[in-house]
């Protein structure tokens, strides 16, 4: 079985955002699609301690490149991004925040509501 490589996964993501910027509330899926379109070396990338800083309660942190592990979580925080470092998702799992990929919350919450972009 040959696996998907993370170029191919990445393009699947773009398609699928895009189509999901088409319907009514779909602003949020196509500023994640843009910025994902950028190179690597251009894409975002936020440490643990900057989502604290920028926490809403019921909100989602929306964010399109890496969450990295440096700093101290505090609340339950809820984030979705393109991709964690395996501390950081340890680190926010361990106080009851939840993980999402950017699929998983376009399922969840397809018009966008109580989604917080940082980038």
């Amino acid at each position: 079985m040959k696996t998907k490589s993370p170029d191919e996964t990445r393009r699947r993501l773009i398609i699928k955002l895009k189509r999901q910027s088409r319907n009514p509330g779909g602003r949020i899926w196509r500023t994640l699609y843009e910025d994902l379109q950028t190179a690597r070396r251009n894409r975002v990338t936020v440490n643990i301690g900057d989502l604290q800083r920028h926490y809403t309660k019921g909100q989602v942190m929306v964010i399109p490149g890496k969450v990295l592990s440096d700093g101290i979580v505090v609340d339950k925080l809820q984030v979705a991004a393109y991709d964690f470092s395996a501390q950081a998702r340890a680190k926010i799992e361990a106080q009851g925040g939840k993980c999402f990929t950017l699929e998983e919350l376009m399922e969840m919450n397809p018009t966008g509501k109580n989604v917080k972009l940082i980038n």
